[in-house]
């Protein structure tokens, strides 16, 4: 049986609405609740880019409407996709930040105006990484769940910020190849099922051997 432990971590989350519109005035939100906080005065730089990128997707939104029309829809959803990711990667620097003061943890993400996310009892042993039997090897094992036929996601990243995805398994087991001996990865992993991708999985840390 797998042992639990009770960890109420506090994650950061985003919830991008699903027309551009919408998607405009939550990431504006974001900006201002981020810009207005002593929290995030780190990230002074990110949060002028994400102005910018914001102002160039109203553009590209204002000019795909306009008669006729200035720019094209997959020069809308480019910029869109950019303010998406200068939102989760300023979801990272939250997580970061809140994790180093967990006691105000959810006072911190509640200010960056991102949505707030209890994480409840968690399995510690439910993924673990491990040396592989080759250098610059690390086998990733995951606790299976009998019958499913779901996937599995695995990723890994040199400080728990920038995430490479891995190949996608159907085993609750994978191993990665070709890491440097004596560097330092954080690996992570999740279950894709029939009602969608799972949370991921706390990371596990590792000097590769």
């Amino acid at each position: 049986m797998v042992a639990t432990v009770a960890i109420h971590r506090i994650q950061a989350a985003l919830e991008f609405p699903k027309h551009v519109e919408d998607f405009v005035t939550y990431a504006q939100a974001i900006h201002d609740s981020m810009t207005s906080s002593t929290y995030f005065t780190t990230l002074a730089a990110k949060l002028t880019q994400l102005a910018a990128d914001i102002t160039t997707l109203q553009g590209k939104e204002t000019g795909l409407k306009t008669k006729p029309p200035t720019n094209t829809s997959a020069d809308r959803d480019a910029a869109l996709i950019v303010v998406q990711n200068d939102l989760r990667s300023l979801k990272a620097d939250v997580q970061g930040i809140a994790d180093a003061d967990m006691p105000n943890a959810e006072a911190i993400i509640t200010a960056s105006g991102m949505h707030v996310k209890k994480i409840g009892t968690i399995s510690k042993q439910d993924f673990v990484a491990r040396q592989g039997a080759v250098s610059g090897t690390v086998d990733l094992v995951a606790k299976g769940i009998p019958g499913n036929h779901g996937a599995h996601e695995w990723a890994m990243s040199p400080d728990g910020t920038v995430w490479t995805p891995l190949t996608t398994t159907i085993y609750a087991t994978t191993t990665v190849t070709g890491l440097t001996p004596g560097s330092e990865m954080e690996f992570r992993h999740r279950e894709i099922l029939a009602d969608g991708p799972g949370d991921w999985s706390q990371a596990e840390v590792l000097i590769v051997t």
